[in-house]
């Protein structure tokens, strides 16, 4: 008799652990997409009550959206999202502190959940709290960065914001994930370049912004004809190693290389068909390296090698050697200074082609005072079409331009 009192024990015992694994998978199965369902077989499964009081809220039925939260919050006291809950119920019954308490709660024990953060900004902003706007920014990106495009015009007027601006500066100091895009959509927005500077010019001097953050920027202020500010703001870009490059030509040797060189103050080389052009290094190079473009023949509009300067009105001096290696071409190769503005040419180099060993050249030219910014271009000076065929090699180096004595 024992024995099967002991063994029917056993049975319900082992029914009722069948029973509670059973009804626990079968709640946590359906508790995301059917948590009345999954309460059926929980009825405090802590998720499925939170879902379903989700659900209230979103039918706007208050009050079952409370007692659904206050039971969740009781199965999980740790879940932030409960509070949350509670908070959106406060807030709908016009209890506007208590919500902004269980908001807060709420994104301290679920510091990903972005339904607060996005109220608790939105309260800052209200109220004028710079502060807590940004940080409520910050953490709503670094969770879904992908809202980004959503919440850029909001982040602009913080950027722009003298009350809002130093906190978001400290923020994109940290580098976070969204910064990049955050700036270059920042560069364009439509608003004066005055109260967009500051940003850029904190982050340039302490935050080491890499080419695709600020070359927006740079943009921005070229296409507005503020060459020397945007020359100003890249030198203080320009990496440490990299500054013994600068002066009227950055990079004149051509020994550093192309890859390493960001916007358009340094040297830009884009590839065309029909040109080859490499740095360097072969008996008379000055340095280490020097450029080489070598054509096959045919036609080639070649004008892919340029630089943008910044030299003020006066007359100056473009030095540079040369080496050519049987250049056919009608026209040559020639060195063009124009007004970055206008297009106008203030010079053009006599034409390089045929055979010749290295020699210095130079050539005078006046930049007059409406010219804030020039190009210099290595190209083909080409009429028509026919005019771009040309074959052989140029090799450059030493490339420098200095003030004509008594001129300035």
């Amino acid at each position: 008799m024992n024995i099967n009192k002991r063994a029917l024990a056993i049975t319900l015992l082992a029914s009722f652990l069948v029973w509670r694994v059973l009804s626990l998978g079968m709640a946590d199965h359906f508790a995301r997409d059917e948590p009345e369902r999954a309460l059926f077989w929980r009825s405090e499964h802590p998720e499925a009550l939170f879902r379903a009081a989700q659900l209230k809220v979103q039918a706007k039925q208050w009050a079952e959206a409370k007692v659904l939260g206050q039971k969740a919050l009781r199965a999980n006291p740790l879940d932030g999202r409960c509070l949350r809950i509670l908070a959106q119920v406060a807030e709908a019954q016009g209890n506007e502190m208590q919500a902004l308490v269980l908001f807060q709660k709420a994104a301290e024990l679920a510091p990903r959940d972005l339904v607060s953060h996005a109220w608790l900004m939105e309260n800052a902003l209200r109220q004028k709290q710079a502060e807590p706007a940004v940080r409520h920014l910050d953490a709503i990106l670094r969770i879904k960065p992908s809202l980004l495009p959503a919440l850029q015009a909001q982040g602009n007027v913080l950027a722009v914001n003298a009350a809002t601006q130093p906190f978001l500066i400290t923020v994109l100091k940290r580098n976070p994930s969204w910064r990049a895009q955050f700036l270059s959509d920042l560069a364009n927005a439509k608003f004066p370049s005055d109260t967009i500077a500051p940003v850029f010019n904190k982050l340039v001097s302490q935050a080491g912004l890499l080419p695709n953050e600020y070359l927006p920027w740079l943009s921005r202020l070229r296409q507005e004809k503020r060459y020397t500010q945007a020359y100003l703001t890249w030198v203080n870009l320009a990496f440490k190693a990299n500054r013994k490059y600068l002066g009227n030509v950055f990079d004149g040797g051509f020994e550093l290389p192309f890859d390493d060189q960001g916007g358009d103050f340094t040297w830009q080389s884009k590839p065309v068909p029909g040109a080859f052009a490499q740095q360097l290094s072969a008996q008379g190079v000055i340095g280490d390296n020097a450029y080489m473009v070598e054509f096959d023949g045919r036609r080639t509009a070649f004008a892919n090698l340029t630089q943008l300067m910044v030299l003020p009105a006066g007359t100056w001096q473009l030095n540079y050697r040369a080496k050519a290696n049987r250049l056919d071409s009608t026209r040559g190769i020639i060195w063009r200074i124009s007004c970055e503005s206008d297009g106008r040419v203030l010079l053009e180099t006599e034409p390089m082609r045929g055979q010749f060993d290295w020699r210095e050249l130079k050539q005078n030219f006046t930049i007059p005072t409406e010219c804030s910014g020039q190009r210099l271009t290595l190209l083909i000076p080409a009429r028509i079409p026919a005019e771009t065929q040309i074959n052989g090699s140029l090799w450059l180096d030493e490339v420098r331009i200095q003030a004509v004595e008594g001129k300035l």
